[in-house]
């Protein structure tokens, strides 16, 4: 379990407290810019899931042409 230094309230904490909170709040936080600091990491034998990008979307190409639509002349 982490510990950390909380930049704002959070759970009754005030900032500038450390607190020891779980992998995923940490990561929760630290997402959403609560954390000022990590004092402790947390441990290396269970590491964090990273969300990559998946490439297995495709690029978003140009729109086609509606069928239907006014022509010019």
């Amino acid at each position: 379990m982490p510990k950390i230094r909380l930049a704002f309230w959070h759970g009754g904490r005030a900032p500038g407290e450390e607190v020891e909170v779980s992998d995923e709040e940490a990561a929760a936080l630290q997402r959403d810019g609560r954390v000022a600091a990590v004092v402790t990491k947390p441990s290396p034998s269970k590491p964090v899931a990273r969300q990559e990008p998946s490439e297995a979307q495709p690029e978003p190409g140009p729109a086609a042409p509606e069928a239907g639509g006014k022509k010019a002349r």
